[in-house]
């Protein structure tokens, strides 16, 4: 048993990137979006209300915006947005 508890402490940490799926909640649209698809600036806005702070990256893929950034702790997050209707299709987040 001591054994074990000895192995255990001397495994060095080890930093990665690791994401966290959480679902969006519903009240992050707080404007109503016009009908069409969503300019850069909406999707920014979209991702302000999810807890993005910073943005780093926009990338608009077909019919979904990827807002990259931090957030407010300085974690890595990422928001894809329906270009169509603002709907928060998906978060991930940074653990570390």
């Amino acid at each position: 048993m001591l054994a074990v508890g000895a192995f255990a402490t001397a495994v060095p940490a080890m930093a990665a990137d690791v994401y966290v799926r959480d679902r969006a909640p519903r009240a992050a649209v707080v404007a109503p979006v016009p009908m069409g698809p969503l300019t850069v600036e909406q999707a920014v806005q979209v991702a302000y209300g999810i807890g993005v702070v910073e943005v780093k990256d926009t990338h608009f893929d077909g019919d979904e915006w990827e807002i990259k950034g931090r957030d407010r702790y300085g974690k890595w997050i990422e928001v894809d947005i329906d270009a169509r209707t603002g709907e928060v299709r998906n978060v991930d987040r940074s653990i570390i």
